[in-house]
């Protein structure tokens, strides 16, 4: 599922995953899960038969992690960056001796810093997984990035590995 940018300048997104899916929606709450929810209730139509349902709270809180993306502020011509977020659930931690791993496919009128980042371009502890994604917007108007995942979240019994882990958010550049 895309998540639009508003016009609020840098949009929240944060990504619950259920199923093989992930779902984002835009939130101002601190709290990823409660924010997801949030946004699910607050932004799910009374009816269409088009949309897709909204993933429930339940199913959002019993996953193990959940993914946070900031599109970031771009101008055309200037250097900008994405940031992507990862957060075990409680109960959980990042398993640091995993070879984390996002890549991210190169957009059409936006050139990337780099396109495959690994542990080293990461700030990784037990706590979060966060990877800056660098990039130059060559003109103005919505551009669309897509990515790739690899992590792992332990708990005290078992390692779950998150392989190939698909991320899409839009970055709005302005003039």
């Amino acid at each position: 599922m895309r998540c639009a940018p508003s016009s609020l300048g840098s949009l929240v997104l944060y990504c619950a995953v259920v199923g093989p899916l992930t779902a984002c929606q835009s939130a101002t709450a601190p709290s990823a899960p409660a924010a997801a929810a949030s946004a699910s209730a607050s932004s799910a139509p009374a009816s269409s038969a088009s949309t897709a349902p909204a993933p429930t709270t339940q199913a959002a809180t019993t996953q193990p992690y959940t993914v946070r993306i900031v599109a970031g502020d771009a101008k055309a011509g200037q250097a900008g960056k994405s940031v992507v977020e990862v957060t075990p659930a409680a109960g959980f931690h990042m398993n640091l001796e995993f070879p984390v791993r996002l890549r991210v496919t190169p957009p059409t009128g936006l050139t990337l810093g780099k396109a495959d980042l690994t542990k080293e371009d990461a700030e990784l502890s037990e706590a979060t997984l966060r990877f800056s994604v660098p990039f130059t917007a060559t003109a103005a108007g919505k551009v669309s990035l897509e990515a790739l995942g690899d992590f792992s979240v332990c708990n005290d019994t078992t390692c779950k590995l998150i392989r190939d882990e698909k991320l899409a958010w839009d970055v709005d550049v302005k003039i």
